[in-house]
Order: C-alpha cells, then sequence, then structure tokens
C-alpha cells in the first residue's frame, strides 16, 4: 500500500546508481542503508532500512517488512510493515502490515490492522494530536501542521513492485538527515546531510543537495555543495554546477569548468589506502 501522487520523471545520474523514478516529494531509504539520528522533512518516505533515531515529518511514511525503527515516529500516516521499538505517532492515520513486528506506544486518529500483525505495547486513539506533546515543543508541532501537504485520501497499490525494483537511496530536496549514514548502498542526495557518510557504494549529491560532513564512498559525483572531506575509492567528479570545500582524495579525480574547489588534493594509488579520520559536524 501507498499514499503517493504523481510519478517523477527518470533522471540520469552518473556511476551505477540504479533507476531512479520515484513519485514527487518521495525520499527512498533503501534496505541496506543505516541512518543514526533524525530524519525530518515534509517530503514522504519510503523506508525499507534501518534508522535509529527519530523520524519527524509533514508526510507520509512507508515502513517495508525489511525495515528496523529504533526510536520516535511521526508523521501525518503510517504504513508500518517492518520491526518498530519505540513510539508511533500518527496525526491522522497508522495502518499495521500482516508483517508489522511493533513494540512499544502508538497513538493515532484512526488504527487499523492487519491479519499476522504483531503489536505489544499500549495504543491510544487521539482526536488532539496537539495535547499528546510528544514533540520536543509545541513550536515544532506547530511549524510541521502548517507546511503539511495534502497528500491523497486513497491508498494505491503500487508498493511492492516499486521496491521490490529499487536499487539506490534517494534523499529527497524536502528531506533532511542529521545525524550519520552508513551501509552497503548507492545513494542520491537532493536534500540535506548534516553527519558522517561513510557507504560501499556510489554517492551523487544533486544540484540541489547539500552535505555538510565527512564523505567515504566508491564513485562521487558532486552537482551540489559539499563542507567536509571527500575520499573517493575511485573516481571523484564535480561537476561544473559543483562545489567542495574541503579536502578530496581520490584515485581519479575530474574536476569540469566552471565547479568550485577549496581545499587540498590527494592521488591515492589503491583502494586500500584509509580514509584519514573523520570528525563527525
Amino acid at each position: 500500500m501507498l499514499f503517493f501522487k504523481k510519478k517523477k520523471n527518470e533522471e540520469k545520474y552518473f556511476f551505477d546508481t540504479g533507476k531512479v523514478t520515484l513519485p514527487e516529494g518521495t525520499a527512498y531509504i533503501g534496505k541496506n542503508l543505516i541512518i543514526t539520528g533524525t530524519v525530518s522533512g515534509i517530503d514522504n518516505i519510503i523506508a525499507m532500512g534501518s534508522i535509529n533515531g527519530e523520524v519527524e515529518l509533514s508526510g507520509d511514511i512507508k515502513i517495508g517488512d525489511t525495515s528496523k525503527i529504533n526510536g520516535k515516529i511521526y508523521a501525518e500516516k503510517i504504513f508500518a510493515g517492518g520491526l518498530i521499538e519505540g513510539t508511533v505517532f500518527a496525526s491522522e492515520r497508522i495502518c499495521l502490515e500482516k508483517t508489522a513486528k511493533i513494540k512499544g506506544v502508538i497513538i493515532a486518529k484512526r488504527l487499523s490492522v492487519e491479519d499476522g500483525a504483531v503489536f505489544d505495547g499500549e495504543a491510544r486513539m487521539s482526536s488532539n494530536p496537539e495535547t499528546d506533546n510528544l514533540f520536543k515543543d509545541k513550536e515544532t508541532f506547530n511549524s510541521l501542521k502548517q507546511i503539511r501537504k495534502n497528500t491523497p485520501s486513497e491508498v494505491i497499490e503500487e508498493a511492492k513492485d516499486f521496491i521490490s525494483n529499487k536499487t539506490a537511496s534517494l534523499i529527497s530536496r524536502n528531506s533532511r538527515v542529521d545525524g550519520n549514514v552508513s551501509g552497503n548502498e548507492n545513494i542520491i542526495v537532493e536534500g540535506l546531510i548534516k553527519g558522517l557518510i561513510s557507504l560501499k557504494g556510489n554517492i551523487v549529491v544533486g544540484s540541489t543537495g547539500v552535505i555538510e560532513a565527512d564523505v567515504e564512498a566508491d564513485n562521487i559525483s558532486v552537482l551540489g555543495k559539499i563542507s567536509g572531506n571527500v575520499f573517493a575509492r575511485q573516481q571523484l567528479i564535480i561537476q561544473p554546477s559543483g562545489k567542495i570545500q574541503g579536502d578530496i582524495s581520490a584515485r581519479s579525480i575530474d574536476i569540469k569548468e566552471g565547479a568550485l574547489f577549496e581545499g587540498r588534493s590527494h592521488m591515492i594509488s589503491s583502494v586500500s589506502v584509509p580514509l584519514p579520520e573523520l570528525k563527525d559536524n
């Protein structure tokens, strides 16, 4: 089950990041991606990987059967099919699918539970989300409430095929990650990441993407901005619209005309060369 609107045109990226055909305003966390920190924003999210921390959305979230979330989830509508330990709060609706395993507290205006779902904890039906005070402060709640998008009420049957064919994670334009990102996964960044990134895979920083952290990956292509040290085990490309403020290391470095680079560069001769000590911003 899913909850999204029109599909976004497929975009071409450098390296083997896989097809990226997503509904407009959608982030995707692949099954081999691990995020430790906070995921927030006004976009919808499909999560198949692991999140250790908090999810604070003004949109909807689909939690797939391979996903593991330990922490707090806040969204408008939540479709849960994975493992969740913590507090799950929907301002509209929570659906526990047959593969869901939930341990903690559930709060929503509406709750539906499919046959096979496992729930161990407390459930509360709430008609006034503001009184539940689950956010850090009332100002945060009100800001999300004001920018919440009008997602369609109907749920369309397209999640299974979409998820099974997905090969690259996407941090969408209106999504933000405050924390560390790791795993064996390709990722495209069109939003904001503030935290250490260490991946066995490729990274593309889209033209709207911003990374404020040190970055390590196999191949890295930068159309947006990185503030931090960058280490590519293979190739680093700074596209004409790209900007890096920090030291760079790679086996192959290609800085296009028009690109901005402030820092030192270092060519490596072996993929076994370790990344210099990374600092969590």
